[in-house]
């Protein structure tokens, strides 16, 4: 029998090592053709990147044409991971911190919104029987689609503009601390003891976090030039870049070690790195174009994969999706009357509304926890992901028609240094 050659030992090893076979390869290579073709393909439909990567994943997967092999594959379920891992990261550098700073007592009202929004989805889910986590979907606020509207709409600079962007910012981070609680709710499986050593535990996570964001904000004042250079543009070590993998990684391990769920160490890692580099652009630029560019798109794209959305699911749950659909507007419109205290009109209110009713990245990321929870099954989490998806094709459309007559108004302040967040 003659010797292997070198391709087919390192055939043979990656088969061994990562489990990539042929046909795991072919989903690789399909997983990679989505993440560059999905983005030209949603501007041409005008749909969300992200509701065209999971139509791709769902067309190539199992529910839809096959194509694909097993999601599971341990190679394929690591990118995904990555992504997901790199998507909570940037949402956390996403932070304004300066822009908290400079409007804090701004902030109430957005808070306000974002807890009176959770208790009307979690106040619906429980009366309809459909548990916590589908609460927290429903009620979830992200950033990424309203900040791609208020662009679109050269609403950036506006004093509208900026009021919409700090309402989605305060609850997505309401969404993120309430997920936290959620997920040690779940792993302590009501046990009091466990409970409280849960919180505990983040608690302590909370604090490390806090102690180290204030060291680093310490060294950058003492050190300016160490973290200019992590901003640089034209650092041929790319430090940024290799700082921010570190800090990911390391509050993951962390919150691994806290029995915290660990992609949200990825969150507090990006949250962290936001608090102490305030210009953070060209940092923050390369970091969206590494994830956005093709670990996020796999995630997404794997999300579409895993889901088991058939005809009969459609056909049997049609009432119970535009149900969530509907409570998804509705947990947002209600407490969002009150934004007539901010001088926003009828039609602001109900576009601010639409907006904020539409977290399909969040809702994606919340039905990922729950079922690697074991709190929600795979059938509810993809009617609730139709619902998303249904909500981010509709009321963005409907924010779109009703800001279409805004003036806006330009102001001096300084505006958000998200500015690489693409329509993910």
């Amino acid at each position: 029998m003659s010797a292997a050659t070198p391709v087919e030992q390192i055939a043979h090893a990656s088969e061994v090592v990562i489990g990539l076979n042929g046909q795991s390869a072919l989903t690789l290579v399909l997983m990679t053709v989505g993440a560059i073709a999905m983005p030209s393909l949603a501007k041409r439909i005008a749909i969300p990147v992200a509701v065209a990567e999971i139509l791709f994943g769902f067309t190539i997967g199992a529910s839809g044409f096959d194509l694909a092999g097993d999601p599971n594959n341990p190679f394929i379920r690591f990118l995904s991971d990555l992504g997901f891992a790199f998507f909570l990261f940037l949402a956390g550098l996403e932070i304004d911190f300066l822009e908290i700073e400079n409007r804090l007592r701004e902030l109430i009202l957005p808070f306000a919104l974002s807890l009176l929004a959770f208790g009307f989805s979690m106040t619906a889910t429980h009366f309809l029987d459909l548990g916590i986590w589908v609460g927290l979907a429903i009620g979830a606020t992200s950033v990424p689609l309203l900040l791609a509207v208020v662009r679109e709409m050269k609403l950036n600079e506006s004093s509208l503009g900026k009021q919409m962007i700090a309402i989605a910012a305060m609850g997505e981070l309401v969404t993120i601390f309430l997920l936290s609680a959620v997920e040690i709710h779940a792993v302590s499986n009501g046990n009091p003891k466990r409970m409280l050593l849960g919180f505990v535990l983040l608690i302590s996570l909370v604090l490390i976090a806090v102690l180290g964001a204030s060291l680093l904000r310490m060294l950058n004042w003492w050190r300016p030039t160490l973290f200019k250079q992590m901003i640089r543009h034209d650092d041929p070590s790319e430090l940024g870049i290799r700082v921010g993998f570190a800090m990911m990684f390391t509050f993951i391990g962390l919150s691994i070690l806290a029995k915290v769920e660990p992609f949200l160490g990825a969150f507090v890692a990006g949250a962290i790195l936001s608090f102490v580099i305030r210009d953070k652009g060209a940092l923050e630029h390369k970091l969206a174009s590494m994830a956005y560019g093709f670990f996020v798109p796999i995630f997404f794209i794997h999300v579409g994969m895993r889901l088991e959305i058939t005809l009969e699911l459609l056909t049997n749950n049609f009432f119970e999706i535009i149900l969530l659909v509907a409570i998804m507007f509705v947990s947002k419109f209600i407490p969002g009357l009150l934004l007539v205290f901010r001088k926003m009109n009828f039609k602001q209110c109900t576009a601010t509304c639409s907006l904020l009713a539409a977290p399909l990245t969040l809702v994606i990321a919340i039905m990922e926890l729950g079922v690697h929870s074991g709190g929600v099954s795979p059938v509810m989490s993809a009617k609730v992901i139709t619902a998303g998806i249904l909500a981010s094709l509709l009321f963005p459309s409907l924010a779109r028609k009703l800001l279409k007559d805004s003036n806006p108004v330009q102001t001096p302040e300084m505006t958000s240094t998200s500015n690489t967040i693409s329509s993910h």
